[in-house]
């Protein structure tokens, strides 16, 4: 619970565009705790993984845009089968058991989305879904049953009760030819998501010379969805409220020429600057992007109108960090460094990053999972280091 509620933390992780989930936060704490507790190897953490990401990616599919409209939280709901399905795996589950272990997960998903407007509770959906899955795995394990219709079951059940309209063969197609897996990109800001592609269009629109203080007003427009995520209006709140609020992130962008941990600083949270540019920026509805469903719920078009009358227009499809506008290995590892040298030496960190790109090739988990826990990295035998075996060709 701990990992995956600091990996959703500051709202920097993975996110599946569809599905409307970060898969990350979810599913690789939940392996990793039992690949340490059941001395799995690398190799096996990473095929759960793969498992826990493809059907919580595939199940956030099949329920649509309509779930988080309804108010819940996919991370902290399908994600809890998603945890549950990358347990199944590395726990070596039979097919029956399996389905009981979704069942027992299904029975326990919860997460609202009323938390994002300024509750700590939204980092923790994240991590009590993989505390969850864990706990549905190993009961499943033991012989505890769960209902084996708890997705499809037409009263009671967890689309029937928590969704408006499914999409169930989604979940489904093309299953072992096509992976939702490689659709994930990775945040570049440190804001949710639907935030995001406005950030972008600002990015452009600042090139071009539109600043803080020649601008008129700023106008926003993007789907449904999005203006339900981060459009309603901006109150000082704490840090979640600010890291969910697109009138917030536009403005420190335009002042800071960034969106950062140090943008959500408690400081900067009611800062007289922010709150004043806030009254030049409109967001609105724009019907356009609704057409597209999930997979353009983050278009965006930004109009800037100066105060010599001119207007700029920036139109962005997709975030930077989509699978379609990716981030660099280098852009990743370079966050990676800036977020973990607040908890780790830079010789650990630099240590993570190498055995990470070889997780593969590692007899065990115990060199990584030490590193991760603090251990020194001068005391290889302390830490149990396997051989590591040359790459075959």
């Amino acid at each position: 619970m701990a990992n995956g509620t600091a990996t959703h933390g500051f709202e920097l992780d993975d996110l599946h565009l569809r599905a409307s989930m970060h898969p990350g936060a979810v599913t690789i704490p939940a392996a990793f705790a039992l690949a340490e507790a059941y001395g799995k190897t690398p190799g096996a953490f990473l095929t759960a993984i793969i498992t826990g990401y493809e059907v919580g990616l595939r199940i956030g599919i099949a329920v649509g845009l309509g779930h988080g409209l309804r108010g819940h939280h996919t991370t902290g709901t399908v994600g809890t089968l998603a945890a549950a399905a990358a347990g199944a795996n590395l726990l070596g589950l039979s097919a029956e058991a399996a389905t009981d272990a979704l069942g027992i997960a299904a029975t326990q998903a919860a997460g609202l989305h009323g938390a994002r407007t300024g509750a700590m509770s939204k980092r923790f959906h994240a991590g009590r879904a993989a505390q969850s899955g864990i706990l549905a795995a190993v009961l499943a394990k033991r012989g505890f049953t769960g209902s084996r219709t708890a997705l499809e079951k037409s009263f009671a059940g967890f689309f029937s009760t928590m969704c408006d309209t499914v999409d169930a063969p989604a979940a489904y197609a093309e299953l072992g030819s096509r992976w939702e897996l490689t659709e994930v990109g990775f945040k570049a800001y440190a804001s949710c998501g639907s935030t995001h592609t406005t950030v972008d269009a600002i990015d452009r629109l600042m090139q071009r010379g539109v600043a803080a203080d020649n601008l008129r007003e700023l106008r926003i427009f993007m789907s449904r969805k999005a203006v339900s995520n981060v459009g309603w209006k901006y109150v000082p709140a704490g840090v979640v409220a600010a890291q969910m609020n697109c009138y917030y992130t536009s403005a420190v962008k335009l002042l800071d020429g960034a969106v950062f941990i140090e943008q959500f600083d408690e400081s900067h949270l009611a800062d007289p600057a922010v709150m004043a540019l806030i009254q030049r920026i409109r967001i609105a509805h724009e019907p356009a992007f609704d057409a597209g469903g999930a997979a353009t719920r983050h278009a965006v078009r930004v109009e800037a109108e100066l105060n010599d009358g001119r207007v700029c227009t920036e139109s962005i499809d997709q975030r930077r960090g989509t699978s379609k506008y990716p981030l660099t290995r280098e852009d990743i590892e370079r966050k990676f460094r800036g977020l973990a040298k607040v908890a780790l030496p830079a010789a650990a960190v630099e240590k993570i990053i190498e055995l990470v790109a070889r997780l593969d090739e590692l007899n065990d988990m115990e060199p990584l999972a030490a590193l991760m826990r603090g251990a020194e990295i001068e005391s290889p035998a302390s830490m149990r280091v396997a051989p590591i075996p040359a790459r075959v060709a």
